[in-house]
């Protein structure tokens, strides 16, 4: 029997409107275990190099994880795949909520989705069976309007739904799970409205069963007590949550303010916690987690259901704008939610602008791009969404927008392998700049758990506790920055790697949260049945960055595309704790090559023969 999945996949070819399944031993699932890793193997084995993402060959893969989607804490976490029509590479959409246990009782481990449809389309799993069914009328529509339509139509649903933006392929366009869970980082939503498909909407069917029902059902009262027994737990848990990061925890490791132009923010009063109240609408919560780290803020005239706020539009919507005006900000995200974008790489699309009007490179379109709380955001985000005017530049994101510009303008871009960088400081946190830097997936803030939790003056009391058991035995400044440095970062990298292979939310697990790695390689015996170990999940999380790195190297990407802004290396931070500190460009180059060593690459950052067969993948060395 299997234990923890259905052993089957599900192809849909929206072409030809057909769907079949493909079924897989346990042989396949104990290397592989699902999620983005078997994202990975798919992509690297059913397509040809150089594929357009928004080709008809080109899939849209949702996969759970092994043990996500099951009844206890932490394990509502899914994965959108496919090539990325942001950075050319690998794409990965993470996401938390409902939508993950509903993706689980559909009958199958992934969904994997080709073609275009003739007119839009949803898709429709109900109790296992999958149908198409036109739906003209929702193609326009916004992801609010689009799930209530769907909802009252089919009762007790689950949705996944692109926006306006989706369709008009923006190119960080996000898919948006039961209007507040934001899949985003890849452009997923893009791929998504590339085959005019509006939504994909789940409904009944069943959990395969679990090796350990008994052990599942007596966790969430042990993790309950262990998070109250966990600062930082607690500070997701409790008003405003850890989206209200700035005033809390940012100013200790610098402001990214004005498109990093400046650490500089004397509005940082703003973003008190006391300033979220009036605009709290309670949690968007994950099934069976009592952690509750995603709150909903939205002003009065909002819908309270899109304001799920993470922790990455507080800082690229607020003071890399300029913006100190919280109520802009939230209004902000929940036209994000709504039109369906990834708030980051939007944020840094807008700062890029302001940045050239400020030059004299772009003219404004008529709209305030100043630095300042006057930015017309709600205004540009329409436009972007749209494709009107200056958004239709933008809509293609800093990158592609600086080579059209031309004049320098690549240099106020704040990307790597073409995706905006996120507000997370990367001079005064130099694991996080390693990470933006040589990440398949391009920057995003949860590569690795932050070097701020790590520092010797400002870090959790706890961090160590968890972090001994993968090597890490000492606080070190989150500025500092060398060789010996390095292997923390693989090993954090590594871990989280591999909770988000296996579908653990990374926001309840080690190094700092509830799950120690321990308790993780439990989870997926009692889910699975397989005897595992701890070592065993480090290597799954290894096998990802294996192969996430094989199929960029496949698609062309060289030594030079891990490499942050030149912004990073001339530019010191000017004010607070870090006041002084920069990348130094020659010590930064010499510790990509050193982490490149470590993994096992060779000095164009190729994955050797050797590192690939260590994990059973060498059938994969060919592919590069």
């Amino acid at each position: 029997m299997n234990y923890g999945y259905h052993g089957k996949l599900l192809h849909v070819d929206l072409t030809s409107q057909r769907f079949s399944e493909e079924v897989l031993g346990e042989a396949f699932y104990r290397k592989y275990t699902g999620g983005s890793i078997m994202a990975a193997v798919k992509l690297l084995e059913e397509t040809k190099p150089g594929l357009d993402p928004y080709a008809e060959e080109s899939p849209l893969m949702f996969f759970t994880g092994i043990v996500s989607g099951f009844d206890a804490p932490g394990l509502a976490r899914f994965s959108i795949c496919g090539k990325s029509p942001v950075t050319g590479g690998i794409g990965e959409a993470r996401c938390e909520g409902p939508f993950s246990a509903a993706l689980k009782k559909t009958g199958y481990d992934g969904i994997i989705i080709k073609g275009i449809c003739k007119k839009p389309s949803i898709l429709i799993i109900e109790n296992g069976t999958a149908r198409l069914e036109e739906t003209e009328e929702l193609w326009g529509q916004t992801v609010s309007a689009c799930h209530r339509a769907l909802r009252e139509k089919y009762p007790g649903i689950s949705t996944a739904v692109i926006g306006p933006a989706g369709e008009q392929r923006v190119r960080f366009a996000n898919v948006i799970c039961d209007e507040s869970h934001q899949a985003s980082r890849a452009g997923m939503g893009a791929v998504m409205g590339s085959k005019k498909l509006k939504a994909v909407v789940l409904r009944g069917g069943e959990l395969p069963q679990v090796f350990g029902p008994e052990k599942l059902s007596e966790i969430g009262g042990w993790f309950k007590e262990k998070m109250n027994r966990n600062v930082l737990s607690m500070w997701q848990y409790n008003e405003p949550g850890f989206g209200a990061w700035i005033h809390t925890h940012g100013i200790d490791a610098a402001l990214c303010v004005n498109n990093y132009q400046t650490s500089q923010c004397d509005y940082v009063d703003e973003y008190t916690p006391e300033k979220f109240a009036p605009f709290y609408r309670g949690d968007a919560g994950c099934p069976s987690c009592p952690n509750n780290c995603i709150k909903r803020y939205a002003g009065d005239d909002d819908d309270e259901e899109l304001g799920g706020l993470h922790q990455e539009a507080l800082g690229a919507l607020g003071p890399n704008l300029g913006n100190g005006d919280l109520g802009k900000i939230i209004k902000a995200n929940v036209l994000c939610n709504d039109y369906g974008m990834d708030p980051d790489s939007l944020g840094f699309t807008i700062s890029f602008a302001q940045e050239c009007v400020q030059n004299h490179i772009l003219e404004d379109d008529g709209l305030n791009l100043s630095f300042s709380s006057q930015v017309d955001l709600e205004k540009i985000i329409k436009k972007i969404a749209a494709r009107e005017g200056i958004g239709n530049l933008l809509a293609e994101g800093s990158w592609r927008a600086a080579q059209k510009l031309g004049k320098d303008a690549q240099k106020y871009a704040m990307t790597v392998k073409k995706n905006e960088l996120t507000p997370i400081e990367g001079r005064s946190q130099t694991n996080l700049a390693l990470g933006f830097a040589t990440a398949a997936v391009g920057p995003r803030y949860e590569i690795c758990e932050h070097d701020w939790d790590f520092d010797t003056h400002v870090g959790w009391s706890h961090t160590l506790d968890y972090s001994r058991t993968v090597g890490i035995l000492e606080r070190v400044p989150m500025q500092y920055l060398g060789k010996d440095k390095v292997k923390n970062y693989k090993a954090l990298n590594t871990l989280w790697a591999a909770a988000e292979a296996l579908g653990i939310c990374i926001f309840s697990a080690a190094p700092t949260r509830v799950y120690s790695l321990e308790k993780m390689s439990e989870l997926y015996h009692w889910v699975t049945g397989f005897e595992t170990s701890s070592y065993e999940v480090m290597r799954l999380g290894e096998m990802k960055i294996q192969l996430f790195r094989v199929y960029n190297c496949r698609e062309g990407f060289g030594p030079e595309d891990d490499m942050l802004p030149e912004r990073f290396f001339e530019q010191e931070i000017d004010a607070g704790a870090l006041k002084g500190n920069k990348l130094d460009k020659e010590t930064f180059g010499e510790v990509i090559r050193f982490y490149y060593s470590m993994m096992g690459w060779d000095e164009n950052g190729r994955p050797t023969e050797a590192a690939l067969s260590n994990l059973g993948l060498g059938a994969f060395c060919d592919l590069m």
